[in-house]
């Protein structure tokens, strides 16, 4: 029974993966078709689309947001997992609720905020927005794994003397860097993908994200099969750096999406 039950269970994993793969695999056949990987030069050749430029700008949006979160959620999730202070337990699912709120529910109150600031059309204008959706879900990953840190590593801490900025130099940032690097690889990729603030909030076409440059491949009002292949390459370019960095993180991200799941 167990050689079936384990039979069963790659079956089904491996008619997941065919549903998963397929997509990606048809897209990968409707770049090359008309003129082959020739469309993945007019991609990076194309007069309306700075490559290069489109991609810098989603990098340096997504780094940027990934570090901001990743110090922010730290630090909120040391505080809410290691430290009593009052009205902590009303704060902490305060935040949580947060991830109920989605992205679209607040645009109005978004673009009359970035646009009063005199942030439109800049990195800080679209960074800040991804910092605020993404750090909730973020904390929770992390506050979940801190507290599976045992407190007797803390009170060894504090009897040598160490400050509270101290122990979470020393011993809650090494020993949760599993956790980190899960929620910098989440927090990259979907700071990549995002598609609804960049187009909220960028009018300059200097500024477009590859969220935003795609829409340079599709026709007003009729598509050539040349076209169609140039926006299926361009999405294949533009989704490959952030599968290198799942790849690179793969392995903390799958010992992070279990973190907290066993308390010490």
């Amino acid at each position: 029974m167990r050689k079936i039950d384990k039979w069963v269970i790659q079956a089904v994993l491996a008619v997941f993966a065919l549903i998963w793969l397929y997509p990606l695999v048809q897209s990968v056949i409707k770049s090359l078709e008309i003129n082959g990987f020739g469309n993945y030069l007019a991609v990076i050749r194309h007069p309306k689309v700075n490559y290069f430029l489109v991609v810098f700008n989603s990098f340096f949006i997504a780094v940027c947001t990934t570090l901001i979160v990743g110090l922010l959620a730290t630090l909120a999730a040391y505080a809410f997992s290691k430290m009593q202070f009052k009205l902590k337990n009303v704060l902490f699912y305060s935040l949580v609720a947060c991830l109920a709120i989605p992205a679209t529910a607040v645009m109005s109150p978004l673009f009359f905020t970035a646009k009063t600031l005199g942030i439109t059309n800049s990195y800080p204008g679209v960074i800040l927005p991804l910092v605020a959706f993404n750090a909730p879900f973020m904390l929770l990953i992390l506050k979940n794994y801190f507290d599976s840190i045992p407190n007797a590593i803390l009170e060894a801490g504090m009897i040598d003397g160490a400050s509270s900025l101290r122990m979470y130099r020393t011993i809650m940032i090494p020993l949760g860097v599993p956790a980190i690097i899960n929620i910098a690889v989440l927090t990259f990729i979907y700071s990549w993908n995002d598609y609804i603030i960049p187009l909220l909030l960028i009018r300059d076409e200097k500024m477009y994200t590859v969220t935003l440059a795609t829409q340079f491949f599709t026709g007003t009002t009729s598509q050539t099969p040349e076209m169609v292949a140039q926006l299926y390459a361009a999405l294949i370019l533009m989704t490959i750096p952030s599968i290198i960095v799942y790849m690179f993180g793969q392995n903390a991200l799958k010992s992070g999406l279990t973190a907290g799941a066993v308390k010490s």
